[in-house]
C-alpha cells in the first residue's frame, strides 16, 4: 500500500491505494469522486504534466485533477 493526495479544485484528499494503482483507476474510483466531486471527464496532473491511464501513481504524489475541456473532431 501507498498513500497519495489528490487535489480537485480547492478539496484535497490523501488516501492509502494499491501499489499498482493507476491514474485511469484514480479518475474511474467512486471513492474519490464522491469525496472531491468531480466527473468522468478530467485530466490527471503530476508536477503539472499531464499523465496517461496507464501510468502507476508513484508512492508520496500530489495528483491535481482538472476538468478536461471538450473537443471537437
Amino acid at each position: 500500500m501507498k498513500n497519495i493526495t489528490v487535489k480537485y479544485g480547492v478539496d484535497s484528499i490523501t488516501k492509502q491505494v494499491e501499489e499498482d494503482f493507476t491514474f485511469g483507476d484514480l479518475q474511474e474510483s467512486d471513492v474519490f469522486k464522491a469525496a472531491l466531486g468531480f466527473s468522468d471527464r478530467t485530466k490527471a496532473l503530476l508536477d503539472g504534466i499531464e499523465q496517461s491511464p496507464g501510468t502507476v501513481i508513484p508512492a508520496g504524489a500530489i495528483v491535481r485533477l482538472e476538468t478536461a475541456a471538450n473537443t471537437k473532431a
